[in-house]
């Protein structure tokens, strides 16, 4: 998997190509805590997820840590361009009742 990390403002977006499974999801992690950490102003995990191909329960249990985090700093998680599939795996994992999904990162970016 290939992502590429960007603090912007109170947001930390994420951009996701490939996939998010057991052998990717320990790397991922550990530089989404490193920001988190290193920017004490995040408030808000934007997740584009427009070239993400599949995601497993390790990647889902990654997300999830972040947005237990973000809930503490009174924020929010947001999934941008998601395709049928991975909308589908995120609805099913309950990711519906704790994030928003949108169509772009600007649009997202201009609500918060």
């Amino acid at each position: 998997m290939q992502y590429h990390l960007q603090v912007k403002g109170q947001a930390l977006i994420a951009t996701l190509q490939g996939e998010l499974d057991l052998h990717t999801s320990p790397k991922f992690k550990e530089e989404l805590v490193r920001l988190f950490e290193a920017h004490a102003t995040i408030t808000h995990l934007i997740i584009d997820v427009k070239g993400l191909s599949f995601v497993d329960s390790s990647g889902l249990g990654v997300i999830l840590g972040r947005y237990r985090e973000l809930q503490e700093r009174g924020g929010r998680l947001f999934f941008v361009q998601a395709n049928p599939q991975i909308k589908r795996i995120l609805q099913m994992s309950g990711f519906q009742k704790i994030s928003e999904f949108a169509n772009s990162t600007s649009d997202v970016l201009e609500r918060i």
